[in-house]
């Protein structure tokens, strides 16, 4: 886990963190609604979003939080764009990053394609 702001997360929950300079984005808007749609399939996956401006972050889903200071903008993001999401894994470990809006179905099918999404299924079938 690159950010010690995300250390509580590791082994409970997936993260998509979306970069943005300012709090008002549009991509980050249309993720946002995307995602609402699926809420449920989303926490069938232990998925938090957290939304990332510099020097600070909040959690958008399942619920949203307050902004809290943090350095996971400083620290993580990558691309010079206005816009970078990454999806990071229970373990910590950044498993996709893309400067675009992440279509649902491209989470769900790379999420469910993991060992460990695909233990966790194995095991709801039992």
């Amino acid at each position: 886990m690159h950010s010690q702001e995300l250390t509580k997360y590791q082994w409970e929950n997936r993260l998509i963190v979306v970069f943005t300079p300012t709090a008002e984005n549009e991509k980050l808007q249309k993720q946002l609604e995307t995602y609402k749609t699926e809420l449920s399939e989303f926490m069938e996956r232990k998925l938090v979003m957290i939304h990332s401006i510099p020097g600070k972050q909040k959690e958008l889903l399942p619920e949203s939080s307050g902004w809290q200071d943090s350095n996971l903008y400083q620290n993580m993001k990558e691309s010079k764009l206005d816009y970078e999401v990454i999806l990071i894994g229970l373990d910590g470990g950044v498993k996709l990053r893309q400067n675009e809006i992440l279509e649902t179905e491209k989470l769900f099918d790379l999420i469910d394609s993991m060992p460990m999404r695909k233990a966790e299924m194995q095991r709801k079938k039992n």
